[in-house]
């Protein structure tokens, strides 16, 4: 670790980060006024965004390259629950560790895209693991580098995370740097360590017609699977055994296992614009083109003999801004007009000012080009030994062997062509357009150890070709959408399609505005690659026979002041999942015990959701209180299980100490009703529904945490005592079946900006 950090800092300017905030559009040139800089962006106007000291920062949407704005990740509140894998309320389950792979317990967080992830096997990291249009990029006045580091535990047993992020520019157009992220988990339980690593340098270029976003990222992800403990008694019920096991002794189902992955990714997006340039006057007012009169007279050293030049001029003309006075003028001026030198220095600015002329450039149609390649790898290595006294933790062996080599390569080039129509330029159409055609190339393959009827390695390829359009508009203050269909095929099968929007209604409500917003889709997806075809040791399936998914989803908003109520609704045709099998014996210890297998199953009833959540925060005085309440429901809980109430709720004091150091202090609590929640399979590295014949419920269990998180200037810290009820000796202390939570722990956590 000593030697990670001491390369880490001397490779400082290869570091910048990234988070997963979705603000609303055209933020970007707000971000830039507050900052500073100069606006030469045609975005539409927005709120201004608070950016430390000339720093903004933002997202490009992974299709079209449009800007979207967000604050840099410095804001003190809930700092402490940053580095929290379930989440910063408690959404997630997750295997205990950090960076452990999770699934979240809100069916609108679940159901990724499958045409946009084609390798499945990041999905449960996607706390650590982010995708392009999440990824910031930024402009600085000077360069910025950011260190955060998280740490809990011991050499034995403890976690620790370090980020570093560096960003700077060369001239105001061009702006790169690069982050880097390293999370090292040892486990508190046997067998459970996590190691991973995800680094990348980007570069943008933001000019009048040309703009362009581009990086380069590696990974590297390690994941020891320890199957879960051997029976849940060790926890639940310690006092049956003869010995009181602590974490670190429980028996677990495997103890030589690894999932291990790492990929890398190149990504581009660039436009060229064609449009017209836009001229404002001090006011903010669009004027006429300026023009300089045919003949121009000397300026007089006497301001009170010049002429007025905007006057002068010709109709439909205007003259440049009227010469700086030196400051033997401006004393000369001062000394004249009836000692009113303060009255007549304001006059002199204000005339000034009001023939100061700027220009701007305002798209009317862009060619966009974007190109993403990936180049993914899974291995996953099992040396665990199976005999008829010990049958082990596998039920299905494909392959001949006592270990496990199994490997999964993916690789993919995508490249999207689009034009674009800006809103508000053509008569026949108001909004805005963009037409796109894109072409996937996706290879996957997997290396297996020869075997009689089988090859050392089997390879598939596939093509995709998508065709879709985008409708929207986000230049009204009080509408805004934007609507997106496309159609997706392999050149036979036409049946894929995708339809999204969201729209936002924004209406002044007493020195307020109350904000109604709506988004929903409809997805009819051919089942991810990996679902039609799995090879390895212990599953294989060939699956030709799958049913396309139809997924629909409607969700809104209603949000006032600091209450949000949102409610959504989902119906999903021929759901398709993951389904743990289970096979009982006995152990030698007389300790009943089961062999696992996955396989892919598939629904034909129709699957419907409904979600309500509220959230509000309240304040009295320095006392504050934030509350998320949400309730859900599944037609299906047998393949699509989800808990009836989930709550999260903070309660904390927010004060100075000695008017410089910004503190909180409080608590809180996350808690889900009972529910048979999804289980961790290490052979795919994936949730999976548990087998009906031996399912276990999790939940109805409260985890509290105490903190104080400190803000001084532009550093950040806190101290906090996570899962302080642990010896509380009752409940059912899990967030996955068999995968015990961590007990009481002390973690600690700072953060340090420096702007040079």
């Amino acid at each position: 670790m000593q030697r990670f950090i001491l390369f880490l800092l001397l490779h400082l300017p290869l570091c910048l980060g990234a988070q997963n905030i979705r603000p609303t559009d055209a933020q970007y040139e707000a971000s830039r006024r507050s900052s500073g800089f100069d606006n030469n962006s045609t975005d539409s106007k927005t709120e201004k965004t608070d950016v430390p000291e000339g720093i903004y920062a933002w997202t490009v949407s992974p299709r079209f390259g449009s800007l979207l704005s967000v604050p840099l990740d410095t804001v003190p509140h809930g700092f402490q629950n940053e580095n929290a894998t379930d989440g910063p309320r408690g959404h997630y389950n997750y295997t205990g560790n950090l960076s452990a792979p999770r699934i979240s317990r809100l069916f609108t967080e679940q159901g990724a895209n499958m045409q946009q992830h084609p390798f499945i096997f990041y999905l449960p990291y996607d706390y650590f693991l982010r995708q392009p249009g999440e990824l910031l990029y930024t402009n600085t006045k000077s360069p910025f580098t950011n260190i955060t580091y998280h740490s809990c535990g011991n050499k034995t047993n403890g976690e620790d995370r370090l980020q570093a992020l560096f960003a700077v520019n060369s001239g105001k157009k061009l702006g790169f740097g690069g982050r880097a992220d390293y999370a090292y988990g040892r486990g508190y339980y046997q067998a459970q360590s996590t190691a991973h690593f995800d680094g990348m340098v980007y570069a943008s270029y933001i000019g009048e017609q040309y703009r362009l976003h581009a990086y380069v990222r590696r990974n590297f992800l390690k994941n020891r699977e320890n199957g879960g403990i051997e029976n849940d008694d060790y926890v639940n019920r310690p006092e049956s055994f003869p010995t009181r096991y602590s974490s670190a002794d429980m028996p677990v189902n495997l103890s030589r296992a690894w999932n291990k992955m790492e990929g890398t990714q190149v990504y581009l997006t660039h436009r060229y614009s064609l449009g017209f340039r836009r001229y404002r006057n001090a006011l903010g007012q669009e004027v006429e083109a300026p023009t300089l009169p045919e003949k121009t007279q000397p300026a007089s050293s006497d301001s009170t003999a010049q002429p007025n030049a905007a006057a002068t001029a010709a109709p439909g003309k205007r003259t440049p801004r009227l010469p700086r006075l030196n400051k033997e003028q401006a004393q000369a001026n001062g000394k004249k007009g009836n000692g009113k030198q303060e009255d007549g220095l304001a006059e002199d600015k204000q005339e000034a000012d009001s023939t100061r002329i700027t220009s701007e450039f305002v798209p009317v149609t862009s060619f966009i080009h974007t190109f993403c390649l990936n180049d993914n790898l899974r291995r996953f290595q099992s040396h665990e030994k199976n005999n008829d006294d010990n049958p082990g933790y596998f039920a299905d062996f494909f392959l001949p062997g006592d270990s496990a080599n199994d490997r999964m390569h993916h690789f993919g080039v995508e490249n999207t062509l689009a034009f674009e129509l800006h809103e508000g330029f053509n008569r026949w159409m108001k909004m805005g357009l963009r037409l796109y055609g894109k072409h996937e190339l996706a290879q996957f393959s997997f290396r297996l150890p020869y075997a009689e009827g089988l090859l050392p390695q089997r390879v598939f390829t596939e093509n995709y070709f998508t065709v879709g359009a985008q409708l929207l508009s986000q230049q009204s203050p009080i509408v805004r959408y934007q609507v997106l269909g496309e159609i997706r095929t392999t050149g036979t099968d036409w049946g894929e399609f995708n339809i999204e929007g969201n729209a936002s209604l924004n209406i002044p409500l007493r020195r307020d505005s109350l904000h109604f917003t709506a988004e929903g889709f409809v997805r009819n997806e051919r089942p991810s690659f990996y679902l039609r075809n799995y090879y390895a040791r212990n599953a294989w399936w060939t699956n030709d026979n799958l049913d396309k998914q139809l997924r629909t989803r409607v969700s809104g908003t209603l949000r006032y002041r600091q209450t949000a109520l949102t409610a959504s609704l989902e119906n999903i045709q021929n759901y398709l999942y993951f389904q743990e099998t289970l096979v009982p014996y006995t152990a030698t210890d007389g300790y009943d015990n089961f062999r696992h297998g996955v396989q892919v199953a598939q629904t034909s009833q129709n699957t419907q959701l409904v979600a309500v959540t509220l959230s509000h925060n309240q304040q009295w005085g320095v006392l504050h209180w934030d509350n998320e309440l949400t309730w859900q429901t599944s037609t299906n809980k047998e393949v699509l299980p989800v808990p009836d109430f989930t709550g999260y709720s903070n309660l904390y004091l927010l004060f100075r100490i000695a008017r410089v150091l910004q503190t909180e202090m409080g608590a809180d609590i996350r808690y889900f009703t009972r529910y048979h929640a999804p289980t961790y399979s290490p052979i795919i590295g994936q949730y999976a529904v548990q087998d009906p014949e031996s399912r276990v419920s999790i939940g109805n269990y409260p985890i509290i945490n105490a903190y104080a998180n400190f803000h001084l200037k532009r550093t950040r810290f806190y101290i906090m005592g996570s899962h302080v009820n642990a010896k509380s000796g009752s409940g059912n202390p899990f967030l996955v079946p068999h995968y015990p939570l961590n007990g009481f722990t002390l973690r600690i956590g700072i953060s340090w900006n420096f702007i040079n």
